[in-house]
């Protein structure tokens, strides 16, 4: 593992000795979890998990059906969900949100042209696929408010979309001009990894292209306040003596201490390898910790995380290498992650 630990005082805090429990994996460690995915659920993008421990890793497949990979807490694959194309005639997925009394909600960017993005629910047993709102450009993240209303990030249109938990409804919560992509920024994408904080005052988002993270203030009406920066990855290098951070930052989530971790898909710090870290950002928005695995257990364009008790679960896209490392990651990590639902 490399990892740099930019705080002593922080890297006490998050170190500090917790219970151990039976499976935990080593906190700060990055394996390898389950079987390489690369021939049923090519270059796994979005990730969730439901009340059991089952994970749900779905397929940025540019293929007229896209798979949906279920495994268990063991790592097995026990069930393959495919999702047909829509209009574009071919489907590629990408965030997912699982919500017990809804199903598996999981975005579609399809090809990546106007109007052709869509939204979808998944019955997880009976594999049915309900359209529940179409029209996005490049839908990319999914999270849910205490009213079990979802915003979904559009990475071209540089904006969020607030939708009804039956797609009734499907508007613009927020849209601006530095929620899109940036010029020379790379990858191309502008807003992508969505997470509420634990009051949910404050809609957190990552602009990839940039490598930044803003915050919305969620105001008493539901509407959206103004777009605040939260931390930047430029100017983390300049006050911190670092290179790369949040490079490329992608999937984001908070730990139940207010620590928020970013998949950073692009960065490569300190040695050379394969792209991608995680990174974590204290609650002030300062770089306290990143971590990699080495040789085979690499994290490759880690793309998507999500918490399951004291393990860390994370996708990895595999972009620069063609889907050869299509796998899951785990690591531990000190504390439990904030609840995907209110």
């Amino acid at each position: 593992m490399r990892r740099l630990i930019v705080s002593l005082v922080t890297l006490a805090a998050l170190l500090l000795p917790q219970p151990v429990f039976a499976g935990q994996p080593a906190v700060g460690v990055v394996t390898n979890f389950g079987p390489n995915l690369a021939a049923v659920c090519h270059m796994p993008e979005g990730i969730t998990i439901d009340p059991t421990g089952n994970l749900y890793a779905a397929s940025f497949a540019f293929q007229p059906t896209a798979n949906i990979c279920v495994e268990n807490r063991s790592g097995q694959i026990v069930d393959v969900i495919r999702v047909p194309a829509g209009k574009a005639g071919i489907a590629s997925l990408l965030g997912e949100l699982f919500e017990p009394s809804q199903g598996l909600y999981v975005v579609d960017f399809a090809d990546g042209a106007p109007t052709n993005g869509r939204l979808l629910r998944v019955n997880v047993q009976t594999h049915a696929v309900k359209v529940l709102a179409t029209g996005y450009s490049a839908p990319n993240a999914i999270a849910q408010d205490r009213h079990r209303n979802l915003f979904v990030s559009d990475s071209f249109l540089g904006a969020i979309f607030k939708v009804a938990p039956d797609g009734s409804s499907n508007t613009a919560w927020i849209q601006d001009p530095r929620l899109a992509p940036q010029p020379g920024g790379s990858p191309p994408f502008g807003a992508n990894g969505l997470a509420f904080d634990r009051n949910q005052g404050f809609l957190y988002v990552a602009t990839t292209s940039d490598s930044k993270i803003y915050r919305i203030p969620v105001e008493k009406d539901g509407s959206a306040g103004p777009l605040q920066l939260f931390a930047s990855g430029a100017a983390i290098d300049a006050s911190q003596q670092t290179t790369e951070a949040l490079h490329g930052a992608d999937g984001i989530m908070f730990d139940t201490h207010g620590n928020l971790y970013v998949c950073a898909n692009s960065a490569q710090h300190p040695a050379p390898g394969l792209p991608g870290e995680i990174q974590v950002l204290s609650p002030g928005g300062k770089l306290i910790a990143r971590y990699d695995g080495v040789g085979q257990n690499d994290l490759d364009f880690p793309a998507s995380l999500v918490f399951h008790e004291r393990a860390l679960y994370i996708t990895n896209l595999s972009l620069d290498t063609a889907g050869a490392n299509s796998k899951l990651s785990v690591m531990g990590v000190p504390y439990p992650g904030l609840p995907l639902r209110p």
